[in-house]
């Protein structure tokens, strides 16, 4: 036989024995997500070389390794945070006390609650998850200001850091190397040169072209009080560790006031710094109140984990006797392995169930499970108003041709959907009978739901839900309805490309 025959022998051998092995792992570790575990598998078996390249950057989860080793941290953390609480932090411990809510008198709100309450409970036994429940509790007492795009939240968010007088902690997922990332990381600077301790978590994928073009190090050299870490570690020798991201968007100044939502550290977010075309529309928000001492937890609890810090993390300084300053209530979610596992999936179902009105969800990224696709229809049968918002210009167009994938069940159906026309939408919110609101960094996504890290706000009464509904039918007005006409003008190849992209929906 010739040479190069055994070459191709081999080599052919070398692909079905590394395509068997995955196919094994896939099998082991993909046992509770058949829909993930078929996909995968076809494709591995149908594309070899290029499925067993793919699954190694996006198929492996990491749940038994990083997510096991977050988990003991959340545990380690929490344990940490218990012993606090009955010592050092007695006095916060007995004031928040006072602000748990028990969810009003509403037949709605309480509809919500209960369920979620429940979904929680089912959680038990897994440790990490039932560890979190005390940090999920509503909380009366808040106030939140809607913040809308860059152009709004920025100034806002670099006021008060410049008021801040003990601890500036800010995580986010992408902090850009660009003009406004520069201008953001020198107000922190300054105020670590004044003494102010400030500690920053970004994501190694997200802010991989930060991270490795050291953009970070001019800022840290000689400024002891700065600290920028990345959640996780990655390399180009471990691909697959791009997977269980840190999407989380939080600043939290002296434990008394917090930015949460969409936006990550950009200058896209800016329209005076960017091209209309590369312009991103979102929302953030500004909490004051009880809750933002859950949310400095929640950044607490990353940081013990990323950087492995067990000093004065459960300070008078980080967690300040809370006061009331407005009428809302809110109830922290925060959703990964080691935290609440699929906390964003439940609170979304949750709406799919037991509202009774109306359902209006905007989200850049809509690529659900079948489940909940299924549950969006049932609820529009039994006569909710279910509308669904999406950027017509998507900046990742496989994710846009897996959502249109979707919208002829959904529109046969009675889910009424518009995409938002000109520039592109980041935001995330979601709002339920026009009396409790879903707010932060979840999309409407598997990977939102099941891999990534989320931090959102579930919030009802005061005036929340209210300002996010007028901002809701402001979205509409700049939004163009999708119809029979539109689902049945696709030409034969786009319906295909969106079939193929609907393969990948569990990784997207």
């Amino acid at each position: 036989m010739p040479h190069f025959e055994w070459i191709h022998l081999i080599c052919a051998g070398a692909v079905a024995a590394a395509a068997l092995l995955v196919v094994l792992h896939i099998l082991f570790t993909m046992r509770d997500d058949s829909e993930r575990a078929s996909m995968w598998i076809i494709l591995v078996l149908c594309l070899p070389v290029a499925g067993i390249v793919l699954y190694l950057l996006a198929g492996i989860t990491r749940r038994n390794t990083l997510g096991k080793r977050i988990s003991h941290a959340v545990e380690e953390f929490l344990r940490n945070r218990g012993e606090a609480e009955h010592r050092g932090l007695r006095e916060y411990r007995d004031a928040m006390e006072r602000f748990v809510s028990d969810g009003g008198s509403r037949e709605s709100t309480m509809s919500h609650r209960r369920m979620l309450d429940a979904l929680i409970r089912a959680s038990l036994e897994d440790p990490a998850s039932a560890s979190m429940i005390p940090g999920t509790v509503p909380l009366s007492g808040n106030r939140l200001e809607l913040l809308c795009d860059g152009s709004a939240a920025y100034p806002a968010m670099i006021e008060c850091i410049r008021s801040a007088r003990h601890n500036i902690n800010m995580q986010t997922f992408i902090f850009a190397d660009d003009r406004f990332g520069r201008i953001m990381m020198g107000e922190l600077r300054k105020k670590a040169l004044e003494g102010v301790q400030v500690r920053v978590i970004c994501d190694r994928f997200g802010s991989f072209k930060s991270l490795f073009s050291l953009f970070f190090l001019p800022y840290l050299k000689r400024t002891p009080n700065l600290h920028v870490i990345p959640f996780s570690n990655t390399s180009l020798l471990t691909p697959w560790r791009i997977q269980l991201r840190n999407h989380r968007k939080l600043l939290v100044v002296d434990g008394r006031t917090a930015f949460i939502g969409g936006l990550n550290i950009s200058e896209e977010n800016f329209k005076w710094f960017t091209r209309p075309e590369r312009e991103i529309h979102d929302f953030h928000c500004r909490l004051t109140g009880p809750a933002v001492g859950e949310l400095q937890y929640a950044f607490l609890c990353d940081w013990f984990y990323a950087s492995r810090d067990r000093e004065a993390l459960f300070t008078r300084d980080f967690f300040p006797v809370p006061e009331a300053c407005g009428d809302s209530v809110v109830r922290t979610v925060p959703s990964g392995h080691g935290y609440l596992f699929e906390g964003s999936e439940k609170v979304f179902f949750t709406a799919a169930s037991t509202a009774r009105k109306s359902i209006w969800i905007i989200t850049p990224y809509f690529a659900p499970s079948k489940d909940f696709s299924k549950a969006l229809r049932m609820a529009s049968a039994r006569g909710v108003d279910v509308r669904l918002i999406v950027p017509r210009n998507n900046n990742h167009w496989y994710v846009k041709m897996a959502a249109r994938s979707f919208y002829e069940s959904l529109t046969g159906n009675g889910v009424r959907i518009f995409e938002r026309l000109g520039t592109f939408t980041h935001a995330k919110a979601m709002l339920v009978d026009g009396e409790w609101a879903y707010f932060g960094s979840s999309n409407c996504d598997i990977r939102s739901f099941r891999l990534n890290y989320e931090l959102d706000l579930l919030v009802s009464q005061g005036d929340f839900p209210e300002v996010l509904h007028r901002q809701f039918l402001e979205e509409l007005r700049n939004s163009a309805e999708i119809t029979p006409r539109d689902l049945a003008s696709r030409s034969v190849p786009q319906k295909l490309l969106e079939s193929i992209c609907a393969l990948m929906t569990p990784v997207l």
